[in-house]
C-alpha cells in the first residue's frame, strides 16, 4: 500500500514538474503515448479508468470510518481508521499522521484514485482528438468520449463531495499552466457539467450506443443517460457540508435530473478482485465473521423510539444498562434488514458507546446485494434513492402534496410497510420522513451516503444528547482535506478539519 501511494505521489510531483502536457501521465505509466497507439487501447484504458474510480469510492477505505463518524456503523477495531475517527468526542483528522495506513487511506484512496480515474478519462479524450479512433467519429467513438466524460464527472463529483478543494484538470491543460485548486463548489459543477456533456453524447449516438465499463453491465443510451442524470441529482444535492448552506441548493436542477434518473437498482457485479466493495464489513452473514461493522444505536434508535440514541455506558459511567436490548418497530425492515445480537462484540475499554445489538443483514434477504464481495450484484445507486432526492426537490420547491405523494409511492409504504403520510402532513414532519427513508432504505447502498446527510440536513449535536435523526456530532470533519503529500508537492501548508478547535467540522486549522 505505501508503494501505490508514493507512486501516485510521484505522478503529482511530476504533473508539477514536468514540462510534457497533463494527459501524457497516468497512474501506471509516464509514456502514454505507447500506451494508447490505437482504438483498441481506448478500451483498455477506460476499464482501467473506472475501475480507479470504483475502487476509490466504494472501497472499505474510506467508507467505514467516514460511516462509523457518522454514526451510521460502529467498529470498534483500529482498521479503518474506524475507531479514531468515532472517538468521543470526536476528533479532527490529523492530516499529519503518518504511522498508520489505514488511517491515511481515509483520504488518500478516493484522493489519488479519482484523480488517476480523471486523468484515464483525460488521456482517451485527448487521444481521440490527435486522430486515435475506432469507427472515425462514429457511434462507438461517440460511446467511448461519453464515457470518457461520465468518468471524470464521477471523479470531479466525488472529490467535491468528501474534500473542500481538488484539482480539476481537463484535457487541454498542459503544465505551463498555473494548477489552481478549486473549491468544492466549483467541483461539483464542473462535474454535472461533464455529466450532461455524457448525456448528449450517448443520445447523440442513439441505439448504437453501448457502455460496458461498470462489470457486469452492458448499458444502452437511455439506461447510461439515467444513470448521469441521478448521479448528477445527488452531487447537486450532497454537496453542502451544514444546514445553513443547504439553502442554496438548487433543487430545480436538482429535480430536472432525478426526473430522468434511473428507474432501476444500479449495481455492478463483485468479481473478487478490482470490483468489490465495503459490503463484506458491515452485512452479518458476508464471511468476515461477527466482530465487523454493527449498525450505530442512533440508527436502532431511528427504527424504535423507545431505544435511547447513543448505548449507555454501564461499567464506565455506571448509566443504567438498556432496559430492553432488542429493539420494535412498526417498521417491516427492523426484521428484514437486521439481525439481533444477545451479545456485543466489542471490549469495554473500546469505548461503550460503540456498542450495538444489531448487524446487517439485508443480504440475505434482496438478491441484489452481494455480502461477500466475491460475487452478486452491488448496488451503488438504489432506485429509492432517485426517488428520494426527487421528493426532496419537489418539498423545497414548494410542491408539498406532490412531496408526499411521491413519499407514500416509495420505500417508506412498499419496504416499511409504514403508514402513509397523511395528506396534511407539515413541511417538517416530510423533512424527517425522507431524512428517516435515506437513513434506513439506503444503508449499505451509497457510499458513506449517512455521512453526507447527516452533516446538511440536521444541526450538529453534542455526544451525551445526540437525537437518532440529529445532525453529525460536533466536531465531526464535515470534509476531507487535501492529502498533506500532496500538498506538500504543491508547497501549501497542511490543515485538519474537525475536533476541539473545529466544531462544525469544516474550517482549517
Amino acid at each position: 500500500m505505501k508503494i501505490k501511494y508514493t507512486f501516485y505521489i510521484l505522478i503529482s510531483f511530476l504533473l508539477i514538474t514536468s514540462c510534457e502536457d497533463l494527459s501524457t501521465v497516468n497512474n501506471l505509466t509516464t509514456d502514454r503515448d505507447a500506451v494508447i497507439s490505437s482504438g483498441s487501447d481506448l478500451q483498455n484504458v477506460l476499464k482501467q479508468g473506472y475501475e480507479n474510480w470504483w475502487q476509490a469510492i466504494h472501497s472499505e477505505s474510506s467508507v467505514i470510518a467516514l460511516s462509523a463518524s457518522a454514526d451510521i456503523f460502529t467498529l470498534a477495531w483500529d482498521d479503518f481508521g474506524a475507531h479514531r475517527m468515532s472517538a468521543e468526542p470526536r476528533q479532527s483528522y490529523n492530516n499529519q499522521l503518518s504511522e498508520a495506513d489505514d488511517y491515511r487511506a481515509i483520504i488518500e484512496t478516493p484522493w489519488y484514485r479519482c484523480l488517476a480515474a480523471a486523468a484515464d478519462a483525460n488521456d482517451i479524450l485527448r487521444s481521440m482528438d490527435e486522430g486515435i479512433t475506432i469507427d472515425k467519429g462514429g457511434a462507438q467513438d461517440q460511446s467511448i468520449a461519453a464515457a470518457a466524460h461520465m468518468l471524470r464527472g464521477l471523479s470531479w463529483g466525488y472529490l467535491g463531495l468528501l474534500f473542500d478543494q481538488t484539482l480539476v484538470v481537463d484535457e487541454k491543460t498542459t503544465l505551463s499552466e498555473d494548477l489552481n485548486f478549486v473549491d468544492y463548489k466549483q467541483a461539483i459543477a464542473a462535474a454535472v457539467a461533464e455529466l450532461e456533456l455524457a448525456i448528449e453524447l450517448a443520445e447523440d449516438a442513439g441505439i448504437d450506443f453501448i457502455h460496458t465499463s461498470f462489470n457486469g453491465m452492458t448499458l444502452g443510451d437511455a439506461q447510461f443517460a439515467a444513470i448521469c442524470h441521478s448521479y448528477a441529482a445527488r452531487f447537486l444535492a450532497q454537496w453542502p457540508r451544514t444546514p445553513e448552506e443547504a439553502v442554496q441548493v438548487n433543487w430545480d436542477a436538482v429535480l430536472a435530473h432525478s426526473s430522468k434518473g434511473i428507474s432501476e437498482n444500479f449495481a455492478p457485479e463483485a468479481d473478487g478482485k478490482s470490483w468489490t466493495s465495503y459490503h463484506r464489513y458491515i452485512f452479518a452473514e458476508a464471511g468476515e465473521g461477527p466482530f465487523w461493522a454493527r449498525i450505530d444505536q442512533r440508527l436502532v434508535a431511528a427504527l424504535d423510539n423507545n431505544q435511547p440514541a447513543r448505548y449507555p455506558e454501564v461499567e464506565a459511567l455506571g448509566e443504567p444498562a438498556l432496559a430492553n436490548p432488542e429493539a420494535s418497530s412498526n417498521d417491516q425492515r427492523l426484521e428484514n434488514y437486521f439481525i439481533y445480537r444477545p451479545f456485543n462484540a466489542f471490549p469495554v475499554e473500546r469505548g461503550e458507546w460503540h456498542f450495538s445489538h444489531y448487524q446487517y443483514n439485508r443480504n440475505i434477504f434482496d438478491p441484489s446485494f452481494s455480502g461477500n464481495g466475491q460475487e452478486g450484484l452491488m448496488p451503488v445507486f438504489l432506485k429509492a434513492d432517485n426517488e428520494l432526492l426527487t421528493a426532496e426537490a419537489l418539498l423545497h420547491l414548494g410542491q408539498l402534496g406532490n412531496a408526499i405523494t411521491a413519499i407514500n409511492n416509495g420505500s417508506r409504504v412498499q419496504a416499511g410497510g409504514l403508514a402513509p403520510l397523511a395528506a396534511s402532513a407539515s413541511v417538517q414532519e416530510v423533512i424527517q420522513a425522507i431524512y428517516y427513508e435515506r437513513l434506513i432504505e439506503l444503508l449499505g447502498s451509497a457510499p458513506v451516503g449517512g455521512w453526507l446527510d447527516r452533516r446538511r440536513l440536521a444541526p450538529r449535536e453534542d455526544y451525551t444528547m445526540m437525537t437518532a435523526l440529529g445532525g453529525l456530532q460536533l466536531s465531526t470533519p464535515a470534509q476531507l482535506p487535501v492529502p498533506v503529500a500532496e500538498l506538500r508537492v504543491h508547497g501549501i501548508e497542511a490543515y485538519n478539519f474537525g475536533g476541539e478547535m473545529d466544531p462544525e467540522g469544516i474550517v482549517k486549522h
